[in-house]
């Protein structure tokens, strides 16, 4: 894989963890998780509203953000989000169902991402499973990759779920109607979590290894490619990234309303060359477009303030 290819995947990645807080901030506080045999349920952070933790329906709303909540409160229902990318999402969603035994259905709906495909992504899982390296066999969307996640934890989820595929469905009474039948079939809290998963989930929290925090970065006047001015052009609902080469002379200039969308535009014109720059872009441009979409003030290196 090339340095390109790589970086791609980091940012993609960092985007998807940074747009967790966007929405964080838009919907208002989630309620907070809840005691689970693990302890503290669910166990990763995103884009999601917890119902009752013992129920047996858990809801993938794909990228459709307003259905989320309203399922959240329906009797059956233990958790109910919204996710994006066949990588970062998709390990969120087997984390978070396979600590919680209590769990038995995965409900998919919403719209489906024309990119990330995770709709696709899941039902290729369920029935193909993942190569040697954590590939999704068949999987048609952008980067549907699990490599991070132990192969013994993606085959509980395919055993411990059952995958009910409603993709594309927006009605809530139809929805409604698919997880009142689900809690009815509710076979009871799956049995064949080990008791090594167990331990792992409960030293962890997620049976990741705990590294400490990296150092300051570089300064962006040692990148060759140059340096980036982040902007908001308020009237036009768009911010503006001009590109300067390390002498001040003005390159390039790439406005739209997606953080993501702009930085991958920078990262296909080769305009990064230090995985570190492209790291403070994406957070950058994720701070930009929240005060974009929420009407906060902006500047650029500066922390994100109401007002």
């Amino acid at each position: 894989m090339n340095t390109s290819r790589k970086m791609e995947e980091s940012v993609t990645h960092l985007m998807r963890k940074v747009n967790s807080i966007t929405d964080w901030m838009a919907a208002g506080s989630f309620r907070p998780g809840s005691k689970s045999r693990s302890g503290v349920w669910p166990i990763l952070p995103g884009s999601y509203k917890v119902g009752d933790s013992s129920a047996p329906v858990a809801v993938c709303t794909l990228t459709s953000k307003e259905l989320f909540a309203p399922l959240s409160n329906l009797p059956g229902v233990a958790i109910a989000g919204r996710a994006y990318s066949a990588n970062l999402g998709l390990e969120k969603i087997i984390m978070n169902i396979t600590a919680n035994p209590s769990i038995r259905f995965l409900l998919i709906c919403g719209k489906e991402s024309a990119f990330f495909q995770l709709g696709q992504a899941i039902g290729a899982l369920f029935s193909h499973g993942v190569t040697s390296n954590g590939r999704i066999i068949q999987g048609n969307g952008h980067l549907p990759d699990l490599s991070h996640i132990d192969v013994n934890r993606i085959e509980q989820f395919r055993k411990q779920v059952q995958l009910v595929d409603r993709t594309g469905e927006m009605d809530l009474h139809k929805l409604t109607a698919v997880i009142q039948k689900l809690a009815g079939q509710n076979p009871g809290p799956y049995q064949g979590m080990t008791t090594r998963d167990e331990a792992v989930t409960r030293q962890t929290g997620n049976g990741f290894k705990l590294i400490r925090l990296g150092g300051h970065r570089e300064s962006l006047a040692y990148d060759p490619k140059g340096f980036f001015v982040i902007t908001l052009d308020r009237k036009a609902g768009e911010m503006l990234v001009h590109h300067y080469l390390p002498d001040n002379t003005p390159a390039h200039v790439v406005q739209g309303r997606h953080g993501e969308s702009i930085l991958l535009a920078l990262l296909r014109e080769e305009l990064i060359s230090q995985k570190s720059h492209a790291g403070y872009l994406g957070a950058e441009l994720a701070k930009a477009e929240t005060a974009l979409r929420l009407d906060f003030p902006y500047e650029q290196d500066q922390p994100l303030r109401l007002r």
